[in-house]
């Protein structure tokens, strides 16, 4: 029995997806770590937000990656340490994320990065089953997000 196969020998969809997932992440953090950005994949997430649009608030992050609050203050905390990012007080329970100096002068290589893992995926797919691909993607985050 393969991987795209389960007991009753319809297509393992969710592993396929999630093989797919940890594909793309990893080629992702070989790519950061090929450019010399010392961050890792969420942080690179958290950055490319900020750069559409500085000064969110982590929960606003958070549902633009997709990523829970424990796990967007993590690695805010941990972005501040590095100077990526300096955080401001809403309130006792919500932070305001902006970028520092440091993660500004990273947006070129981000951008880069982030242009080349594109490219990637595109070279792999025809334009019409990117289109279809597309598709399908905001079709299963659709019905979860109801």
């Amino acid at each position: 029995m393969t991987n795209e196969q389960n007991l009753y020998g319809m297509p393992n969809m969710g592993c396929m997806l999630g093989t797919a997932y940890q594909a793309l992440v990893s080629e992702l953090s070989s790519a950061l770590s090929a450019s010399g950005a010392d961050i890792s994949v969420p942080e690179y997430l958290i950055l490319r937000a900020l750069y559409t649009r500085d000064g969110m608030q982590q929960c606003e992050i958070g549902a633009i990656i997709s990523k829970d609050k424990g796990a967007i203050s993590r690695c805010v905390a941990s972005m501040e340490r590095k100077g990526l990012v300096r955080t401001e007080a809403v309130s006792h329970k919500c932070l305001k994320v902006y970028l520092a100096e440091k993660g500004r002068k990273l947006e070129p290589t981000i951008s880069s990065v982030a242009q080349e893992r594109h490219s990637a995926l595109e070279s792999m797919l025809t334009p019409d089953e990117m289109t279809t691909f597309a598709t399908v993607l905001r079709k299963i985050i659709q019905q979860h997000n109801k």
